[in-house]
């Protein structure tokens, strides 16, 4: 080991063995990959456009009922009217149209790529 300190002639010659290698190791890599097919993309799927809806009214109606179940707790606790109800139903209702305008833009971007809608 005392021969592998930097600075000394074998050191050196070992050094330079060892890029050269790793050098051959790197072009033998980039050759496989060359050969290597990438996967075919798959086509949407029959029901896909379906799902994409279905997401999204969930994402819609779950945003709503969130909101509305919030909104009754605090009205129950608070021994007020409806008045958190609408509010928070209408703030879940704000919350499920963003979340859902969102998977919109992402199905979008999917589409545009290749991968998704098509």
């Amino acid at each position: 080991m005392a021969d592998m300190r930097p600075g000394s002639p074998d050191g050196e010659r070992d050094a330079t063995g060892e890029r050269e290698a790793l050098e051959r190791l790197s072009r033998r890599i980039d050759v496989a990959r060359e050969g290597i097919d990438p996967r075919p993309r798959k086509s949407p799927g029959k029901y896909q456009g379906l799902s994409i809806a279905w997401r999204m009214v969930l994402e819609l109606v779950i945003g709503c009922g969130f909101g509305a179940a919030i909104g009754y707790a605090i009205d129950d606790v608070a021994g007020t009217g409806p008045l958190f109800l609408v509010v928070f139903g209408l703030l879940g209702f704000a919350a499920g149209v963003k979340t859902m305008m969102a998977s919109a833009r992402q199905m979008q971007r999917k589409g545009k790529e290749g991968d998704g809608l098509g």
